[in-house]
């Protein structure tokens, strides 16, 4: 059974990848929101990991296109 504490460490993950990824890529917040077709508010709420009950694995579509990668690679602990 998959437990909340187990999907924040996933969501952590995540939301680190997600930062990491735009910042290597020299993207703002901004620039990435509009290349997935997200609110800026929305992207920073999933860099500072909040909210993380509302993510759909579109929003996890749109961003893994936007950063040019997978949705495995951004919940990848490499």
């Amino acid at each position: 059974m998959i437990t909340n504490k187990d999907l924040l460490k996933q969501y952590l993950v995540f939301s680190k990848n997600v930062k990491l990824l735009r910042n290597k890529k020299k993207l703002t917040q901004e620039q990435l929101a509009e290349m997935s077709d997200l609110s800026i508010s929305y992207v920073k709420q999933i860099e500072s990991c909040k909210d993380f009950k509302n993510m759909t694995l579109t929003t996890m579509l749109k961003l893994s296109k936007a950063l040019n990668t997978t949705i495995n690679d951004l919940f990848s602990t490499k």
